[in-house]
């Protein structure tokens, strides 16, 4: 089984069946996209990709009024290993022994922060799936898998430099933290709707929660609470920016069943208020604001 790209363009994805991941990774280049890997909720959007890892199971849907467009790139068995000797091995090693076997590299099922060298390669993937076949015929796609498996295990091993920074006395130990407060994180960042609290994170790593807001800051370098705020102001300014919803109809999709405290995290965060953001959206434009959010954008 060889490398492969898979393209999907949809507004709707029913949830799929149980699967068997092959190394692959995945990614929006709009809308978002739930998946259940290994128990733990993650979203893919385009500000992140997602590694599911060799053997891995998964299940996934998505949603767009708009359409949304995926992208995956699922790695023959073997790669990430070769990779890695090459890049780790000297020349007059790999000439002498280049056909050694290697340990495989058991990777980190996380949402990844969107890296610009990881974006760029998925660029011209997609450039290619949308081109004519001529064009594609021309294109050494396999380099492009290639460079993608080596900025991952690059990625990989930055990642595991930063569980040395985790306060634990076993190496095995600090990796286990590591994967635990990713499940938190990603928890977070999968259901910005839901009224979560640091507690709750706390209890989808099986941390105490002072060992957890310790733990997570110093992997993070932002507290807890701080961090679900910032996931919900960011799918609140998402939302508003699209144009379709009221500023009440935003406050709950975000979990506040308060419009009042969403309008005041909402300013704190951005430094204007969400009605702003609104009529900013229309108005700029040249639109004339819709009776209730003209109505809204008085109140606020």
């Amino acid at each position: 089984m060889g490398n492969g790209t898979l393209y999907i363009r949809s507004r709707r994805l029913e949830e799929t069946a149980d699967h068997v991941s092959r190394l692959s990774i995945r990614l929006m280049l709009n809308g978002r996209q739930w998946y259940k890997v290994g128990g733990a909720d993650r979203t893919v959007h385009p500000d992140n990709f997602l590694v599911i890892d060799q053997g891995q199971h998964y299940r996934t849907a998505f949603e767009s009024e708009a359409g949304a467009e995926m992208l995956m790139v699922g790695f023959r068995p073997g790669l990430a290993a070769e990779v890695r000797r090459n890049l780790m091995t000297p020349t007059e090693q790999l000439m002498d022994d280049p056909t050694p076997t290697d340990v495989p590299i058991a990777f980190f099922e996380q949402t990844y922060p969107m890296d610009p060298e990881v974006r760029s390669l998925f660029a011209r993937l997609h450039g290619l799936v949308r081109a004519d076949p001529t064009v594609r015929q021309e294109v050494d796609v396999d380099l492009i898998h290639d460079r993608l498996m080596e900025r991952l295990v690059m990625l990989q091993f930055g990642l595991l430099e930063r569980t040395e920074q985790l306060s634990a006395m076993k190496r095995s130990t600090r990796i286990e933290l590591w994967r635990r407060l990713n499940v938190a994180r990603d928890l977070a960042e999968s259901c910005p709707d839901r009224p979560l609290t640091v507690p709750d994170l706390a209890n989808a790593a099986c941390l105490s929660e002072h060992h957890f807001k310790r733990s997570f800051r110093a992997a993070f370098g932002i507290p807890p609470h701080a961090f679900l705020r910032q996931v919900r102001m960011q799918r609140a300014h998402v939302l508003l920016a699209q144009g379709r919803h009221l500023v009440t109809e935003v406050a709950a999709a975000v979990g506040y069943f308060d419009p009042s405290a969403f309008g005041r995290s909402y300013r704190r965060h951005f430094g204007r208020s969400p009605s702003e953001d609104l009529c900013d959206r229309f108005i700029g434009h040249g639109n004339t604001l819709p009776g209730p959010f003209l109505e809204l954008a008085r109140s606020a």
